[in-house]
């Protein structure tokens, strides 16, 4: 290896290594504020439901949300498609990255989980 192709994996393994550490510093955060609901805090998922509660927000208020983003999410996956196809910039299949499925199958998942609870 050439010393520029060592530089730039030592920048790249520097770089993804800092992202790690700045991620466990936020999920420590959110851990102790009570998100994942292990600790009591102000985000413990009981008192998120209550606070929701008190605003008069119900199930159905959660799937309407949830199916509207799904709805979103899967015509703007379709409408990049197809407008990256009309240009002819994307004559191969288009590669958006796990993050724009993941959306759309995300709000899938939890309209169904809403639609079985309830």
């Amino acid at each position: 290896m050439s010393k520029n192709q060592t530089n730039h994996y030592i920048r790249k393994r520097t770089q993804h290594f800092g992202l790690s550490m700045v991620v466990m510093g936020i999920s420590f955060f959110l851990y102790y504020l009570g998100l994942f609901g292990n600790v009591d805090g102000p985000l413990a998922p009981g008192k998120i439901g209550e606070f929701l509660a008190d605003m008069g927000v119900e199930k159905i208020h959660m799937l309407m949300f949830f199916l509207s983003f799904f709805i979103i999410a899967l015509t703007w996956n379709h409408l990049f498609n197809l407008v990256t196809y009309i240009t002819g910039s994307g004559v191969d299949s288009v590669k958006k990255g796990v993050v724009s499925h993941t959306v759309w199958v995300v709000a899938l998942v939890f309209c169904a989980i809403i639609m079985y609870c309830s």
